[in-house]
This record gives structure tokens, C-alpha cells and sequence, in this order.
């Protein structure tokens, strides 16, 4: 009990930095912020693919489903670093943040069907700050400049359930008399529910500073308290396509085809907004506001869309040991159905689509790897995203790039392991903002315990 009581604490130490900026990007400002993937640190390195990628030691945190393939009790958690450049022309700038990525427990007994999840995870960011000098012919030059804060976190807590279907393997002797037999499971079916609850907040400003001190600068706050909530049901189907036995009747080689799907069902969400203008001087301590003209309250009402995620994934068990994995995955939101009354003006919905390609290799099994880089797991990933957002008639599009490292701990037999990853992304829109672009590159730390106290979690033992 006390193993299990430090866990929660832990859980409850960190909850607070789940919703921490660790952005910079200019297009966080609109809608409800940078909609993040929900992928465990290694999920990252497979293009963030979540709806056929199983594993029996990762924690799926995208389809609620997987969480029926783990063999035992996981902590899923990590933080990222990472450095972001902005530029327009010949202009650039540069930043440094990180957070973490989430936290995420799977209770699940050894040998069981069924599986309890719950966490928190990032759902958006935003963060900002942006500036332009125009001209003009009353106050001559001046400074409008766009800041923000903030983000969207996400609270989850589901359920999964795994259903097999056996076969007997019957092997014969030379006069084709069957001599023995082996039961194997050909098929694995997992269905899973989620309850997911939305909430956190967005702090924007925009400041436009004067330079003539004859004019009075003004300031517009808005404070954006968003909320939602709603389900996720997710589905995985896995197939044996072919097995292949030794002598002693011994599983050598096999192939597995997965198929999962991932359903994030529309919900109603709720935006309160108050906004402030106020009027301010910029004397020689610094600015002071002077007035404070005019503040509203409002509230906004919107239906959010169906996203829709289909994956298939390829699994290869040589022989020799090595383990090859291969997926993809296809995903879509309609956005454009969703009502506009929120945005700023010249900013749309649109409808969001991506796909995620990825690939993994195991160069040996656990009990044959002579050492570390034989045990190891290399991933490489791509993903592409597109809309969700239309700008000045341009719709944000982005790329990543991306590959993986898991490291099994030394000493654990349960499966736990150290995983990273890179990421390399660029995201862009077109209109006439088009020229302004955010380079991104970030390092992942994460960690999938099993659990991280002497691997005795919801173990059932006798003291005398």
C-alpha cells in the first residue's frame, strides 16, 4: 500500500507543470492554441503514430484501447527540451523552454484482460511574442505588439479489454502421425473507453506603444477560460499471419498484422472570455496605466468535431531474434463545421488531416543481446499535418521528422525502460503571412516503469 500511495504522490506532485508553456509558436495565438498529439515519449519516434501502435511494455496513450496489451501495472512519463526559431525574411528569432510531456499510469494485473488508465497530458499551448513598427500619419511611428500565454490540459481516466482466440499448432513425425500440439493464441481484440475532461485558460495581449509621448498607449487583455468534456473509444485488432516452430517445439519466427482505430467523439466546449482595454504612459520607470476604459464578458458556445485516426502496423520476429516493426497511420477532424464566433478576424476553421509514417528495429531479444546496443530499440518517424486553422486564406501546415531510442534498464525483467527522442519540425501557413516560419527541434526524455518499486505492483503474495 505504501508503494502504491508514493506513486499517487508523485502523480499529484506533478500535475501542476503538466500545463507549463513550451512554446514559441506565432500560430498558438488563434483558436484553441497548438493542439498537441497526446504520444508518449515512445510513440514520438514513430511519427507519433497511436492507433494501431501496441506494446507490451509502452503505455499507449492515444488509443485507450492498447492499454489491454500491456503485460503488467506501467508508469508512462517524460519532459522535453526544446529550441524554437522564428523567421519572416530576413528577421529571426530564437528561444529555449521545455515541460513535461505527461504522466500516465496503466493499472493492469500480470496474466489479466483488463486494464484501468488515467493521467494528464498536454492538450494545447500557447505562447507567443510577436511585434511589428508601422507608420502613420497623425502619431508617425508606432509598435503593435502580440503576446500569450497558456494552454489546455488534459485529464483522462479509461478502461480496456482484451479478448483472444486460441488454436492448437499439431505437429506429425515423418509418417505424418501428429505426435504433439501446441496451443497459441492466433488473434487479439482490445476495445477501450475513455472519459477525458478539458480545462485551462489563455492569457493574450495586444499593446500598441506610441512612439511620440504626446499619445497615450493602449493595452488589450483578454483572459480565455476554456472547458470540455467528453469520450474517446479506441479499438485494436491484432492477427498472427504466420508462425514458424523449431524442433523443440519452440516459437522461432512470426509475423503480426495490427489494425486499430481511434474515435475522439464531438463534445461541446465552453469559452469565457473577459476583456479589458486600457490606456497607458510610458514615463521613465516604465510604463504605468492611466485608465481603464472599457471591459466585457462573454461566452462562447461551440460544437467540436469528430477526429477520426486509422493505423495499420507490421510486425516481423526473426528468427535470429530481431524484431522489425513497420506502421501507418491516417488521421482527420472535421473543423470546418465547427462555429467561427470565437476567432479573430480573417481567421477560420478548416478541416485538419495528416498522416504519420514509422519504423522500428530490436536487433535481439532480451535474454540473447550480448549488450546494451543489441537490446536496444531504433525507431525513425515521420509526420505531416495540415489545416485545422485558415489564416489570411492560408491554412497552417507542418512536418516532422523524427527518430527514437528505447534502452531496457539493466537489472529489470519486467520490461522497463529509459526512452528518447528527436524531433525535427517546421510549420508554415500561406496568405500573406506566408513568409513567417517556426523551425523546431526538441529532445525528449521518458521513462516506462513496471513498476518502478521492485516490480511488485498488484502481485498477490502470502506473509507470515
Amino acid at each position: 500500500m505504501a508503494q502504491t500511495l508514493a506513486a499517487f504522490a508523485l502523480f499529484a506532485l506533478l500535475c501542476h507543470n503538466v500545463s507549463a508553456q513550451s512554446t514559441y509558436a506565432p500560430y498558438s495565438r488563434f483558436g484553441l492554441g497548438h493542439l498537441q498529439s497526446g504520444a508518449s515519449v515512445a510513440q514520438m519516434g514513430m511519427g507519433q503514430m497511436g492507433a494501431a501502435w501496441t506494446d507490451r511494455s509502452h503505455l499507449n496513450t492515444v488509443n485507450p484501447a492498447a492499454a489491454a496489451f500491456l503485460t503488467r501495472t506501467t508508469f508512462s512519463g517524460g519532459f522535453h527540451i526544446r529550441s524554437e526559431r522564428i523567421s519572416e525574411g530576413d528577421s529571426t528569432a530564437q528561444g529555449e523552454l521545455g515541460g513535461l510531456t505527461q504522466i500516465a499510469f496503466a493499472l493492469k494485473r500480470a496474466g489479466g484482460k483488463s486494464a484501468f488508465s488515467f493521467g494528464l497530458q498536454p492538450r494545447s499551448q500557447s505562447g507567443y511574442d510577436v511585434s511589428q513598427v508601422l507608420t502613420d500619419d497623425v502619431a508617425d511611428e508606432y509598435e503593435i505588439r502580440y503576446s500569450g500565454s497558456g494552454g489546455l490540459t488534459q485529464a483522462h481516466a479509461g478502461y480496456a479489454r482484451r479478448w483472444e482466440s486460441m488454436a492448437w499448432r499439431k505437429f506429425a513425425d515423418d509418417q505424418g502421425v501428429v505426435t504433439d500440439s501446441v496451443r497459441i493464441i492466433m488473434s487479439g481484440t482490445g476495445f477501450g473507453a475513455r472519459f477525458e475532461q478539458v480545462f485551462g485558460g489563455m492569457v493574450k495581449a495586444r499593446t500598441i506603444d506610441i512612439a511620440n509621448p504626446i499619445f497615450v498607449d493602449t493595452r488589450v487583455q483578454t483572459n480565455d477560460v476554456h472547458r470540455n468534456a467528453g469520450f474517446t473509444m479506441g479499438l485494436v485488432r491484432e492477427q498472427l499471419v504466420s508462425a514458424s516452430f523449431d524442433k523443440d517445439r519452440k516459437l522461432v519466427k512470426s509475423a503480426l498484422l495490427r489494425l486499430g482505430a481511434v474515435a475522439r467523439l464531438g463534445r461541446g466546449h465552453t469559452t469565457e472570455r473577459s476583456t479589458r482595454w486600457a490606456s497607458w504612459q510610458t514615463l521613465s520607470t516604465g510604463p504605468l496605466e492611466v485608465d481603464s476604459v472599457h471591459a466585457t464578458e462573454e461566452t462562447f458556445s461551440m460544437r467540436l468535431p469528430l477526429e477520426l485516426m486509422l493505423g495499420i502496423e507490421w510486425e516481423e520476429n526473426a528468427r535470429s531474434g530481431a524484431r522489425w516493426r513497420l506502421g501507418g497511420e491516417w488521421r482527420q477532424a472535421r473543423w470546418s463545421t465547427v462555429d467561427g464566433d470565437l476567432l479573430d478576424p480573417g481567421v477560420s476553421w478548416v478541416d485538419d488531416q495528416g498522416i504519420s509514417l514509422g519504423m522500428s528495429l530490436t536487433p535481439r531479444g532480451l535474454d540473447d543481446a550480448r549488450n546494451m546496443w543489441q537490446r536496444s530499440t531504433y525507431n525513425v518517424g515521420y509526420r505531416s499535418q495540415s489545416g485545422y486553422l485558415l489564416i489570411n486564406q492560408g491554412g497552417i501546415a507542418s512536418t516532422t521528422w523524427s527518430a527514437g531510442w528505447s534502452i531496457p534498464m539493466l537489472g529489470s525483467r519486467s520490461g522497463s525502460s529509459l526512452n528518447t527522442a528527436v524531433m525535427w519540425n517546421t510549420t508554415s501557413t500561406g496568405g500573406e503571412v506566408g513568409g513567417l516560419t517556426e523551425d523546431g527541434l526538441g529532445f525528449m526524455v521518458g521513462f516506462s516503469l513496471h513498476p518502478f518499486f521492485k516490480n511488485q505492483w498488484l502481485v498477490p503474495r502470502r506473509y507470515d
